[in-house]
């Protein structure tokens, strides 16, 4: 009643109140909306607002990038960067296009077989992707706007037949060569190195990521953690476990069906005497002596005794597999009750009271405790789950059991090094072997510039060879003749060519094949894998074939044309991104 009274004695205040409160909020609201809000990027000197982008991300992710596994925001952002210039193109989309954009969508789901007209296709679409036919609509005609933008930039490249033939007649032009070769291991130990030299060289690649097989040394390691295990390996337990004949037999009637029969028409004929195949043994009168005559019938499995050792090794795997899950659960067990104790057994005394393995395992390459992820894939195969733990994981806390190829593992981590370069006094050794590597290849390269020069009018090719062996003291310089070899393609952005007789992806020297003129010789060097100096002799060069040209040329012309038209594309994108940005705190 207090209150009521007080309401009517003061309600013309709270109502002014109110009124003055409202108009307060709505035109706070109203500028607000007035006021203009920064833009998340800019497409083409256009700003693009939020609202804007949110509302293309919503319809696009929906409708086409449902289930993309790639950043949505950085995929509708082309989609827009791509509207926007198709629409400063002129390019237009009719009401028919559209049309025709909703049946081929239709086809993606159901099929050539479902025949469903608009009105019903439309109601589908908006309920199972949750918009509106306006937004459908919307998006459509962006999508096709976009296709049409595609297809007139690819239509807009062209090629010539003689732009077709020159590829062609490049690509297929082979020479054949004979190829001298000079490795700079074989040089590397009669180079001098100074102290001075030898840090000057750390210091100079001491930031570059480490590559064993980069062209340049680098000495900043990757991630790198030391471990120690216990193993179960399984074929440590295959010997602790017995196999007897009961289960072999069983095993045998089991799966011979599946695993052990033989096809009737095969012959013993290449059998060893004792495994010739099982025969089954019958009784049949003869018609001549009316006495009972024994009959070899064939049987359609091979014999126990063909396949007993097959089965022997199937079921030690298996045993030895149930037995490693055991002691693996058992040994996981007793970690993790007296993981918090202050004297908590160590990996060593596990393993003694296990029967397991302990190992401190080392890169196959490095022969280094401290592990690389590569070094640790190599070391324990099998689990990218495993790698991924081992890197995460704190000292000292134990993993749980882990299958890999080999067996089972337990680890824990104690120790770890950041990616970086180690101190000189550290990896002296590797700095050494790479200086020496180094001046090793100019001094081979010293001595094929010497003779690379003659011609076959001054000196044979052979007489080359003896006057190299001669000067450098060297018993071995190999020497080869290849096949007809073609030029160096593109392979994962960089040039390669596997040369048959040098068993090594050897472009340099392919391609200076190729700038040779008869009678000539040149050098190569090769810096990646074996670094080695080539001497290279051309023998023969062969031109394409014209005819072959002839015959193949609609295939060639559209593999060129759609190699040029990708190559263009990427090309014209880049530079269509360079004038968008889209700000870094909405990506």
């Amino acid at each position: 009643m207090v209150s009521s009274s007080w309401f009517r004695r003061h309600q013309k205040t709270v109502y002014i109140v109110m009124i003055f409160a409202m108009c307060v909020w709505g035109i706070s609201y109203s500028a607000m909306e007035m006021i203009p809000k920064k833009p998340i990027g800019r497409v083409l000197g256009r700003k693009i607002t939020q609202n804007e982008f949110a509302d293309m991300v919503g319809r696009w992710q929906r409708l086409f990038f449902s289930q993309s596994k790639e950043p949505i925001a950085s995929l509708v952002w082309k989609q827009l960067m791509y509207v926007e210039k198709a629409k400063k193109m002129g390019i237009m989309v009719t009401m028919q296009e559209i049309d025709e954009g909703l049946q081929r969508f239709a086809f993606q789901i159901f099929g050539e077989n479902q025949n469903i007209d608009r009105p019903r296709l439309l109601q589908f679409l908006c309920t199972n992707f949750r918009l509106n036919q306006e937004q459908i609509a919307r998006t459509l005609e962006e999508a096709i706007m976009v296709e049409k933008l595609d297809s007139m930039i690819r239509m807009s490249v062209k090629m010539t037949t003689d732009e077709v033939w020159l590829r062609y007649s490049l690509e297929n032009e082979q020479v054949k060569l004979k190829i001298l070769t000079l490795k700079a291991k074989d040089f590397k130990d009669s180079v001098n190195i100074t102290e001075d030299e030898i840090r000057a060289y750390y210091e100079k690649y001491r930031n570059d990521d480490y590559n064993a097989d980069a062209e340049k040394p680098g000495y900043k390691f990757p991630e790198r953690i030391k471990l120690e295990c216990l193993i179960a390996r399984y074929t440590d337990l295959e010997k602790q476990v017995p196999v007897t004949d009961d289960e072999m037999k069983k095993y045998y009637e089991d799966n011979k069906e599946t695993q052990y029969k033989v096809a009737s028409e095969q012959t013993t004929r290449d059998e060893p005497p004792a495994e010739k195949k099982a025969v089954k043994i019958e009784e049949k009168i003869s018609p001549e002596t009316g006495k009972p005559q024994e009959q070899k019938i064939d049987s359609p499995y091979k014999s126990f005794s063909q396949v007993k050792g097959d089965i022997q090794k199937i079921l030690a795997r298996q045993k030895a597999m149930t037995k490693a899950t055991e002691i693996m659960n058992k040994l996981d067990e007793e970690i993790y009750e007296t993981m918090d104790k202050t004297e908590r057994p160590g990996f060593k005394d596990l393993a003694h009271k296990y029967n397991v393995v302990y190992e401190i395992p080392k890169g196959k390459k490095s022969n280094d405790e401290f592990l690389t992820e590569n070094d640790l894939l190599e070391v324990l195969p099998g689990s990218d789950q495993l790698v991924q733990i081992a890197f995460d994981r704190g000292k000292y806390e134990p993993s749980i059991p882990f299958d890999y190829v080999e067996g089972k593992v337990i680890f824990q981590l104690v120790d770890k090094k950041t990616a970086a370069a180690p101190p000189l006094e550290e990896i002296r050794n590797i700095v050494i072997n790479d200086l020496r590597m180094e001046k090793g290849l100019l001094k081979a390269k010293e001595l094929a510039e010497k003779y690379a020069g003659t011609t076959t009018k001054s000196i044979s090719f052979e007489d080359m060879v003896k006057a190299i062996k001669t000067e450098s003291g060297l018993k071995d310089v190999p020497v080869c003749e290849t096949n007809y070899i073609n030029r160096p393609m593109k392979l994962f952005n960089k040039d390669s060519r596997y040369i048959e007789a040098l068993k090594e992806d050897r472009p340099n020297v392919a391609k200076k094949g190729f700038e040779l003129k008869p009678g000539q010789r040149g050098i190569a060097l090769e810096t990646s894998g074996v670094k080695a100096c080539y001497i290279i002799y051309l023998i023969d060069k062969k031109s394409a074939d014209k005819t072959v040209f002839e015959k193949d040329k609609e295939t060639v012309v559209q593999r060129y044309l759609y190699e040029k038209q990708e190559s263009f594309m990427t090309d014209w994108q880049n530079d269509l991104s360079r004038h968008t940005e889209l700000y870094t705190k909405f990506q």
